[in-house]
């Protein structure tokens, strides 16, 4: 089996925020962080994941700078998309797009992980 350098945790890290987000009680009191845990469920166990085989030499990340931005703009992309509308005064979207252009630094591209992939289909 593969990681286990934090002994699986990411999974109950991962049950753990959407129960917290799906809960009818925390979702009609602070739906936005309802919305904010549900958003980030699938990136948090991404991100875990692909350090957790990394750190436990099951596989390796080639480039960490360009992993972290790529998963740091992943989580943040999951989060002004799951933010009100209203909070946004110039343009939600815009304000999105211009934070996704600045992810890539320019002469690198960002890698095909698990966390660009989760983050693509998260923006469909």
């Amino acid at each position: 089996m593969s990681g286990g350098h934090w002994n699986y945790e990411g999974m109950a890290a991962e049950d753990h925020l959407r129960i917290v987000g799906d809960d009818p009680a925390v979702q009609r009191r602070w739906p936005r962080i309802a919305a904010a845990y549900l958003a980030a469920a699938d990136l948090v166990a991404a991100v875990e994941r692909e350090m957790d085989y990394d750190l436990s030499c099951d596989a390796s990340i080639p480039d960490d700078e360009a992993f972290d931005r790529a998963a740091f703009a992943a989580v943040l992309d999951a989060l002004l998309k799951a933010a009100p509308d209203a909070w946004f005064p110039r343009g939600k979207w815009a304000t999105i797009q211009a934070i996704q252009a600045k992810e890539t630094v320019p002469g690198r591209r960002s890698t095909g992980s698990t966390v660009s992939s989760v983050a693509r289909r998260g923006s469909a």
